[in-house]
């Protein structure tokens, strides 16, 4: 089995993480984090550690996954790197480009394996959208437009609404939507026009962000907010034969909807997909030393996009990926 170090035990630990760090293919064998309490009422028989040094020291690991707030994870996949552990970082990769571009060299270097957890390329809808796409029935794609629109006009008293590096909506969920748009296109876009602003009260970072890209004359809009009491669809791609819609994030319909051109709008089930397809995925590639699902150059134009954005951002302007 592949011997598992988490670091981290918030909700993305806890929730996204350990969950699927199980046999067949994984054994977690330790934790790192300032929450002993919680790890101990996961598992008790998991050994806490305080710093991944210490952890390192003591354990023999072979993968070590990556959960903390953002701006530690480039010092942490660094660290991982450097003793010899394969790497997963959780989405954003990393604060930087620079960090991102550092770490997929290092990694390259040192011939270990590193990726970044994506996971909303698993979700059954978007795995539809690929299923579609590759079969040529929604034609070729012109208009990807994508939302994660929430309710929450409430600023909570967490990490990621805090004026800390890597917090804010961009990196959060808009990392997701680039993800799938860089996916589903399978191309680089051309340029980057990002709007963000601060809509609730006592808003320190940014909590609604639109973003689009242009790959050519076809577009990605991508879609953040934070104030929508009334949540509308969340995925709508239009190609050159057909139109594919989705209700929500996380929907919990077992159909979509598509339109072939000129004709009615119809239900489809959707294909299967959850989140522990990615562990299920990643482990030939660690044992067999290939390519993982997310590769480190996939994610380091994920993080060019976000630097893109934070530049268009700030000038008003479209800005040039390359």
């Amino acid at each position: 089995m592949i011997r598992t170090a988490l670091v981290g035990f918030g909700i993305a630990g806890e929730h996204l993480h350990a969950p699927y760090l199980h046999a067949p293919d994984y054994q977690l064998v330790a934790v790192q984090s300032s929450r002993p309490e919680a790890v101990a009422a996961y598992d008790a028989t998991l050994p806490v550690y305080s710093t991944l040094e210490a952890l390192l020291a003591k354990e023999q690991i072979d993968l070590v996954v990556i959960a903390t707030a953002n701006e530690r994870h480039y010092p942490l996949a660094r660290l991982a790197l450097l003793s010899g552990c394969d790497v997963l970082v959780e989405k954003p990769f990393t604060v930087t480009l620079e960090e991102a571009e550092t770490l997929t060299e290092l990694a390259r270097v040192h011939d270990q394996l590193l990726t970044v957890y994506h996971n909303r390329r698993y979700t059954k809808d978007f795995r539809t959208l690929m299923t579609l796409l590759e079969s040529g029935r929604l034609g070729t794609i012109q208009t990807f437009e994508a939302h994660y629109d929430r309710y929450r006009p409430d600023v909570e008293d967490r990490w990621r609404e805090q004026d800390v590096p890597g917090a804010g909506l961009l990196y959060d969920l808009g990392s997701h939507l680039i993800d799938q748009a860089l996916v589903a296109f399978n191309a680089v876009p051309d340029r980057v026009f990002c709007d963000q602003t601060i809509q609730r009260q006592g808003g320190i970072v940014d909590d609604y962000t639109h973003l689009i890209l242009a790959f050519g004359t076809r577009r990605a809009i991508l879609h953040i907010g934070s104030i929508v009491p009334a949540v509308g669809p969340s995925l709508m791609v239009h190609g050159t034969k057909a139109s594919y819609f989705v209700d929500e994030v996380d929907t919990k319909r077992a159909t979509y909807q598509l339109a072939e051109a000129n004709g009615p709008l119809e239900d489809f089930p959707f294909v299967s997909g959850q989140f522990g397809d990615y562990y299920t995925d990643l482990a030939p590639a660690i044992r067999q030393r290939t390519t993982p699902p997310v590769s480190p150059k996939q994610a380091e134009l994920v993080m060019k996009i976000i630097d893109r954005a934070q530049k268009s951002a700030k000038s008003g302007t479209w800005i040039e990926v390359d």
